[in-house]
């Protein structure tokens, strides 16, 4: 096995989208992941009834603690971005949480994220309170399923943040 596999936020990762996955599968999607071992542009592409394409990108991630929020790099919500305006295929964010505050996935469709909003006196999207990531409203997003006891375990192991959750 190769360094990037054994990386933890890999491990991390990986444990996220096999419960998106599942979840998809779940809901009627075919779920198609590249089998290429090099950087790739999303996680999963999802086929419902062969009419509607959806591309999933999975974030084993916690919310930010001062924010009602949480993030993506900018430069994927770039390439997500760009996807959309040229391709019209939407991605759909996926996080999964166990931050003590959600413990659960939750989601939401980039044509809908780049709607500009205010809440709480925040604008979102936003780039300007945290260097290199753009943040989302958790009001965004859509409940997709709790974590389970277990799921949480797991995900907090393989946790590379430096400071604890509030």
């Amino acid at each position: 096995m190769n360094n990037w596999n054994n990386k933890i936020q890999v491990k991390k990762g990986n444990l996220g989208e096999k419960i998106v996955l599942g979840i998809l599968e779940q809901k009627g999607y075919i779920v198609y992941q590249s089998i290429t071992d090099k950087a790739h542009a999303f996680d999963f592409l999802a086929i419902k009834d062969k009419k509607i394409f959806k591309i999933a990108e999975i974030k084993s991630k916690a919310r930010l603690n001062k924010y009602n929020a949480t993030g993506i790099n900018i430069k994927n919500y770039e390439e997500y971005l760009h996807i959309y305006e040229t391709q019209k295929i939407d991605t759909i964010l996926f996080f999964v949480d166990e931050h003590p505050k959600e413990k659960r996935i939750y989601c939401q469709q980039l044509s809908e994220l780049i709607k500009d909003k205010t809440i709480d006196k925040i604008k979102y999207p936003n780039t300007k309170i945290v260097n290199g990531i753009i943040l989302f409203s958790l009001n965004d997003m859509i409940h997709v399923k709790h974590l389970s006891d277990s799921e949480i375990n797991e995900l907090i192991a393989f946790s590379s943040r430096k400071y604890n959750y509030e």
